[in-house]
C-alpha cells in the first residue's frame, strides 16, 4: 500500500492503523524524510519527494496495488493559489497518470473534503450536491475530484472519500477554538444555530480503510462524518470537560463584520493571528451539514465516537503536549 501526505494529521493516523493491521507492507510518499522518521521506525518504507513530480510518483507506485491519496495543503491566508494548485490539482493528475500505467494497481482512495460543497444551510447535502467552494483550498480540491471522476471507473479504479471536520489527538486545527472557549473568549456570532459535521480521527480512519477494502466502494463517493453539532454545543462540551463555564451571550453579526473587515486589512502573514477575518466569519456563521447515509448503506460505516468522548480525548492530548493549561473556572 502507498499513502501520500503521510506526515499530516490524517496521513500519519492512517499509516499507524495500516501498520497495526499488518495486512500488507506500507510505503509512504512524503515531502520531508525527517518528518517521517517516526513512521519509518514503525516499519513504513519512506520515499521523499513532491506529489507533483512524475518520476518520484512512478517510483513510489512500483509494486503497489492500493493507494491512499491524502497529500494536501490546508487553507492558510497568504499562501499563493499556485501552491494549492500544484499540490491538489497537479498532484492528483500526476498520480492518476501514474496509476493508469502501473502494473498491478487496483484501487485509489482519493481523500477530498466535504468543503467542496461550501455552505449547505441546515439541510444535509448528499454526494450529488453541486460544488460550491468558498476558498482556494476548496476550489482546488473540487478540481482534483473532477480529475478523479474523469477516470475513476474505466481507466483508474477509484473511490472518493470526503471527510467532515476531523479532530482528535494530533490535530492543531481546533486548538485555537479550544483555547478561546476555555479562556472565556468565545461567543457565538448571531443567534442562529451554526451546524458543523465533526468526525473523530479514529472513526475517519476506519471509514478510509473501508473505502480501500470494500468492493461496494469502487467508483463511489462517500461523506464520512459523525452527527451534526452546533458551535454552541461544541463550545459547551469543551467548557464542561475543561471544568469551566460555557460561553454566555452572543456577538452581534454587525459588530463581527466590522472586526472581520479590520482583520482583512492585516498583512497576509499576520492574518491568521487576527481575532476575525471575512473567511473566518463565513465559517462561523454558516452551517455545513452532510448526508452520511450512503456510507452506512454501502460500507456499513457509522462514526461511533460521540462528541463528548472525542473532545475529552482531544483536550487530554492538548494538555499532555503542553498546548493547553486548564485554568480554574471563573
Amino acid at each position: 500500500m502507498l499513502v501520500t501526505g503521510a506526515t499530516g494529521f490524517l496521513g500519519a493516523a492512517l499509516v499507524r492503523r495500516l501498520l497495526r493491521d499488518e495486512t500488507a507492507s506500507v510505503r509512504v510518499l512524503v515531502r520531508s524524510q525527517a518528518k517521517a522518521k517516526a513512521l519509518a521506525d514503525r516499519g513504513a518504507e519512506v520515499i521523499a519527494g513532491e506529489i507533483s513530480d512524475e518520476k518520484t510518483v512512478r517510483s513510489a507506485l512500483d509494486g503497489v496495488s492500493v493507494v491512499y491519496h491524502l497529500a494536501g495543503r490546508l487553507f492558510v491566508p497568504g499562501i499563493a493559489e499556485s501552491e494549492y494548485r500544484r499540490t491538489h490539482v497537479e498532484g492528483a493528475n500526476v498520480l492518476l497518470g501514474a496509476c493508469e500505467k502501473a502494473p498491478g494497481f487496483a484501487r485509489l482512495v482519493h481523500c477530498s473534503t466535504t468543503g467542496v460543497l461550501g455552505t449547505t444551510g441546515e439541510t444535509a447535502a448528499d454526494e450529488e450536491t453541486p460544488f460550491r467552494p468558498t476558498n482556494v483550498y476548496e476550489s482546488t480540491k473540487a478540481e482534483a475530484e473532477l480529475a478523479v471522476r474523469a477516470r475513476w471507473r474505466d481507466r483508474v479504479p477509484a473511490v472518493i472519500a470526503r471527510p467532515g471536520l476531523v479532530y482528535g489527538p494530533g490535530d492543531l486545527h481546533l486548538l485555537s477554538f479550544f483555547r478561546s472557549v476555555l479562556r472565556h473568549r468565545f461567543r457565538p456570532i448571531g443567534r442562529k444555530a451554526v451546524l458543523l459535521h465533526p468526525i473523530y480521527i479514529d472513526d475517519l480512519i476506519e471509514g478510509l480503510v473501508r473505502c480501500g477494502g470494500r468492493s461496494e466502494a469502487m467508483g463511489e463517493c462517500f461523506h464520512l462524518a459523525g452527527k451534526p453539532s452546533s458551535l454552541d454545543e461544541m463550545a459547551t462540551v469543551i467548557a464542561r470537560i475543561g471544568g469551566t463555564r460555557p460561553p454566555r451571550g452572543h456577538i452581534p453579526v454587525g459588530a463581527a463584520r466590522t472586526v472581520a473587515a479590520f482583520g482583512d486589512l492585516a498583512p497576509a502573514r499576520l492574518r491568521s493571528a487576527m481575532p476575525l477575518t471575512s473567511s473566518r466569519l463565513e465559517f462561523l456563521t454558516h452551517s455545513r451539514v452532510y448526508d452520511v447515509s450512503k456510507a452506512k448503506r454501502l460500507l456499513d460505516f457509522v462514526a461511533e465516537t460521540d462528541l463528548a468522548t472525542g473532545m475529552e480525548r482531544t483536550l487530554a492530548w492538548y494538555q499532555e503536549q503542553g498546548y493547553l493549561r486548564i485554568r480554574a473556572a471563573a
